[in-house]
């Protein structure tokens, strides 16, 4: 699959609306609509390249694919639960993410303070984990059909929950957040095409209809308003796949190549007892430290693994025709 730059400009969408969320939930009471539109991204990217791959080689290299991922998440997630713990975060905080449990943690009532979203991190962590294991063992011809069913199911199962589970659960739970993550992943496969008419003001509308107080994070409606932001965010992800000048900015895609840091390290300053501006220059900070110093480093020091590896892969999963 070929990079598409407009994809990364959508994630740097994302990003701004749940950092303005976590800046002042009253004035973006529905910044969390950055969580769905991230992870039907996700579902798509990462559906997408594993396709890509075993249709061009016949096999899932899942050495690899877990290698790269754990790469992109460990390290600059470590970075920030050392500081955190130098800066006297109870243990107890600290193992969930880690542990990469964090949304369990939250939903069994733990509080994490300031590691509180990594959450999220979680969900995409269990993805990653799962998600190459369906994918490898399922048949080219079976693909749009089985994972419309698994996106299909996973939207019933949320629409369930809202009725029988905690709000508590819906909104931090992987199988609830499943929906958003095959539906991406549909997209992906089924090659769907949309009105551009309407699709290119997908964007515009999560944007606008972030800003309502209906869709804030008080009462149900915060869950039932996940289906109108998954919808606008199947869009969004459709119609930034068609590559669209505005979304490949530079400044929208130099945010895209830090926003792991970024996301990490904004939550930890303004929930902090500092000063808004502050708060902001030590996120810019930390997030350029953690590229250049964590994370940049990492991934071209596994680049240059891979190149001098010359040895035949292992642990390549064979697929079936």
């Amino acid at each position: 699959m070929g990079r598409i730059a407009a994809l990364d400009g959508l994630r740097a969408v994302a990003i701004a609306m749940v950092i303005g969320y976590h800046i002042d939930k009253s004035v973006v009471p529905a910044g969390h609509w950055g969580v769905p539109l991230f992870l039907v991204l996700s579902g798509f990217v990462i559906t997408a390249s594993i396709c890509a791959e075993v249709d061009r080689s016949g096999r899932l290299d899942l050495g690899s694919f877990y290698r790269k991922r754990l790469l992109r998440l460990l390290p600059a997630l470590l970075a920030v639960c050392l500081v955190m713990l130098a800066a006297g975060t109870a243990w107890s905080r600290v193992a969930p993410t880690l542990g990469l449990y964090a949304n369990y943690a939250r939903v069994d009532g733990l509080d994490l303070g300031r590691l509180t979203h990594t959450w999220f991190i979680a969900v995409i962590a269990h993805f990653y984990l799962l998600w190459p294991l369906v994918i490898g063992w399922l048949p080219r011809q079976h693909r749009t059909r089985v994972i419309g069913v698994l996106a299909l199911l996973a939207i019933a199962w949320r629409a369930v929950a809202i009725g029988a589970l905690s709000p508590g659960w819906v909104y931090n739970a992987t199988d609830t957040n499943a929906a958003a993550l095959f539906v991406g992943a549909y997209l992906a496969v089924a090659g769907l095409t949309i009105w551009q008419a309407v699709a290119k003001w997908s964007v515009p509308g999560l944007l606008a209809l972030m800003l309502l107080p209906v869709f804030g994070d008080e009462g149900r409606a915060v869950l039932w308003g996940g289906f109108v932001a998954l919808a606008l965010s199947a869009m969004a992800v459709q119609y930034a796949s068609t590559g669209p000048a505005w979304l490949e900015n530079r400044v929208l895609l130099r945010v895209a190549e830090v926003s792991f840091g970024l996301y990490l390290w904004h939550y930890v300053f303004v929930r902090s007892d500092i000063p808004l501006w502050t708060a902001l220059v030590l996120t810019a900070a930390a997030t350029v430290a953690s590229w250049c110093l964590v994370e940049r480093p990492v991934l071209r020091w596994d680049a240059k693994l891979r190149d001098r590896k010359s040895a035949p892969r292992r642990h390549e999963l064979p697929l079936p025709r």
